[in-house]
């Protein structure tokens, strides 16, 4: 799975939270080659925007976007 193919996938928690990718931007080799901008949305509140590394991500949460 590369980075841009994350952008615009999300996964829907069973308790309704949900995690969605936004943005995948290329930056410098040593801060992981690019950028995951995603949003993290918990109940009826307002969504959290981050940013990670892309191979933390994936490492983190790739396993969530697997076909």
């Amino acid at each position: 799975m590369t980075p841009h193919e994350l952008v615009g996938k999300s996964f829907a928690f069973e308790d309704g939270n949900k995690i969605e990718v936004i943005q995948c931007k290329q930056t410098e080799p040593d801060r992981g080659g690019h950028l995951i901008t995603y949003n993290i949305i918990q109940g009826p509140g307002i969504p959290r925007k981050l940013v990670m590394a892309a191979p933390e991500f994936i490492n983190t949460f790739g396993h969530l976007f697997r076909d």
